[in-house]
């Protein structure tokens, strides 16, 4: 690039850091009610509700007892 040019500005939403893809398919009415309640509450993407979502319910389950029960599943 030459000095003279000027560097292209970036665009779109500032970056979250690293992130992974993670899909699936819900009913329509489901989908629907999803992204009438991420509007509700504020949310221009319907992807961020639902990560917020996921985090909050991964933030508050009790991961050592979820770990323990997946070990007595492997060993039985």
């Amino acid at each position: 690039m030459a000095a003279d040019e000027a560097t292209p500005t970036r665009r779109g939403r500032k970056s979250k850091g690293a992130r992974r893809v993670i899909g699936f398919r819900l009913p329509v009415e489901k989908a629907d009610l999803a992204r009438e309640i991420a509007t509700a509450e504020g949310f221009e993407h319907l992807s961020d509700w639902v990560s917020m979502t996921v985090t909050e319910y991964i933030d508050s389950t009790d991961l050592g007892k979820a770990h323990q029960q997946k070990a007595a599943q492997m060993s039985g």
